[in-house]
């Protein structure tokens, strides 16, 4: 009877152990939470906690309202054993999706220690994309290094960008939430191995313009200390009007268009697959575009991001930021068999610079657009010969122009390391075309299980993982690269832009597309935005005082 007893107690043991081994638990001022154990594609055990909930639910009254942070401790241990729910948006299907979003993964190889931090900020335009460790933001690679890794949600869309330009609803809910879920970080990374004084922001496409964005925000200041935006910079001068969108989504969901709390009211009762399947209809012409945006509000941003930079008025921490060889070059052949709609655009570009290009050029007066014809298509009529150019002055206006204003300005005050990505592997989302698409680099850092992905460790792809990887994790530990076999990866400074070529083998060369900058730069000088901001704020003051003696 008592050796019956004594095995009974053993095995009740042994379940104890493994049940704390397979779920880890960490202790938070809020509370207990509870975790996985999950493995690396070399076997390695690492800890995730998924799901952990960093604001308090956007819904109903909260909508279109800065986030709340989570203060009331919970009882039990909370359940960080899955992923959350991704934000509103087009595409995963509705049981992935749910206004309560706002979440953190956290993932990490040592409870105990206190390692460099990394902070993904996930891309998608504004309006897609999420954290998922198995869809979108998949951690195995990175858990290869020494880091801890944290990946978040913030809120997408009208959802996280809408604004009426009034106190009521001033827009940026959704940089507000990534700020949120950075102070959540410097709270409680420590309890799970993580050093508050050593965090970088990593973003990519438009969690790189989000990144810049917190370079250049006063709130964000001091709660990160290196930033890394691929494919993706805020310092630029695209035109950005949420309140055009707003009013826009007001009206095609009957509600009203001009009283900030009629309209608000109204809009907090539609569903949020109306809002989002609404905003979705507007993206007729399958090009790459950002309608939500960043708002100019006097409390994230009190000037345009290229002002901050422009004037070395930012966040004074190393960045690490670069390009794809084409970014969004083949977008442009979606329209070979429509002829009509390019003789249109060749017609009327300034008309729909806005749309495709998310520039203005203004007056045809000024001649901007005539500059861009004649240098992109050599005077000749836009047609399915010169698709191949259409797509590099695309690529120019969205993504490449930004990066490279970015590194001009910033690198006059800190160091800027600039790279280009050139490698074109087997997998990605078209493997069979020799552009190097907007996002490729992802895939070697990032697992999911989007079409292109799933890269094993047999496959030559691998090195391009643990260089890639590499890059990433040594810049978190220390502020600058690695060497690779002897090549040091020199900064751009005050004197020199210096960039590194990165493909099968590793260069440093002179920085591209000089040419091609060269016309953006003239097209919109810097010295340029002091005058346009004045005139911005000027309307929208004079906007803000007519609504409020129509309506208060």
């Amino acid at each position: 009877m008592l050796l019956i007893l004594k095995i009974t107690l053993g095995i009740l043991f042994l379940e104890l152990v493994s049940a704390q081994l397979n779920n880890p638990i960490v202790e938070t001022s809020l509370g207990k939470i509870k975790g996985t154990i999950l493995k690396t594609e070399k076997d390695r055990e690492f800890y995730a906690f998924r799901g952990i909930r960093y604001a308090e639910s956007p819904i109903g009254d909260e909508r279109f309202k800065a986030p709340i942070a989570v203060t009331k401790p919970w009882n039990g241990e909370y359940d960080a054993t899955k992923d959350g729910y991704m934000c509103p948006q087009v595409g995963p299907s509705e049981d992935l999706l749910s206004e309560d979003c706002l979440i953190v993964n956290v993932y990490t190889t040592n409870l105990n220690a206190s390692k460099p931090v990394i902070v993904y900020i996930h891309g998608g335009s504004d309006k897609d994309g999420g954290s998922h460790s198995v869809r979108e933001a998949g951690p195995e690679y990175l858990m290869e290094t020494e880091i801890v890794l944290v990946s978040l949600n913030y809120r997408l869309n009208a959802l996280g960008f809408l604004t009426t330009r009034t106190s009521e609803a001033p827009g940026n809910f959704g940089f507000l939430d990534q700020i949120m879920a950075l102070k959540w970080v410097h709270e409680n990374i420590e309890h799970f191995g993580g050093n508050s004084s050593s965090v970088t922001i990593f973003g990519a496409s438009a969690g790189g313009m989000a990144v810049t964005l917190h370079v250049a925000s006063p709130l964000s200041r001091g709660l990160f200390h290196r930033a890394i935006a691929m494919s993706g910079s805020a310092v630029n001068e695209q035109a950005i009007d949420n309140l055009h969108w707003t009013r826009k989504l007001a009206h095609e969901t009957s509600c009203p268009m001009f009283n900030p709390e009629d309209l608000l009211s109204c809009l907090r009762k539609v569903p949020w697959q109306t809002i989002v399947q609404i905003s979705k209809r507007w993206d007729l012409y399958g090009f790459a575009d950002m309608k939500w945006n960043y708002e100019v509000d006097g409390h994230f941003l009190d000037f345009p991001p290229t002002k901050y930079f422009a004037q070395g008025n930012f966040s004074h921490v190393p960045i690490l930021t670069g390009l794809t060889k084409e970014e969004f070059r083949i977008m442009s052949q979606i329209h070979y068999d429509n002829p009509g709609l390019l003789n249109d655009i060749d017609f009327n570009l300034e008309k729909y610079s806005r749309e495709f290009f998310m520039h203005d050029f203004g007056d045809p007066i000024e001649g901007k657009v005539e500059k861009l014809k004649t240098f992109y298509f050599k005077n000749e009529s836009m047609s399915t010969a010169n698709l191949e150019k259409f797509g590099e002055a695309l690529t120019d206006s969205f993504i490449n122009h930004g990066v490279h204003r970015l590194v001009d300005l910033a690198r006059k005050f800190v160091p800027v390391y600039y790279y280009r990505f050139d490698y074109k592997g087997s997998y990605g989302m078209f493997p069979n075309i020799s552009d190097v698409y907007h996002g490729e680099e992802q895939i070697y850092i990032f697992k999911t299980n989007k079409p292109g992905a799933g890269i094993s460790v047999k496959d030559k792809e691998w090195q391009m993982i643990e260089t890639m990887v590499g890059i990433i994790s040594t810049f978190a530990q220390n502020g600058v690269p690695p060497e690779f076999d002897n090549l040091k990866w020199q900064p751009s400074n005050q004197t020199d832009v210096n960039t590194l070529y990165i493909n099968e083998t590793l260069k440093m060369d002179s920085p591209p597309f000089a040419e091609r900058f060269q016309l953006w730069d003239n097209l919109f000088p810097v010295e340029n935005i002091g005058s346009r901001l004045s005139i911005c704020l000027t309307i929208m003051l004079i906007g803000v005082s007519v609504v409020f003696s129509v309506f208060v």
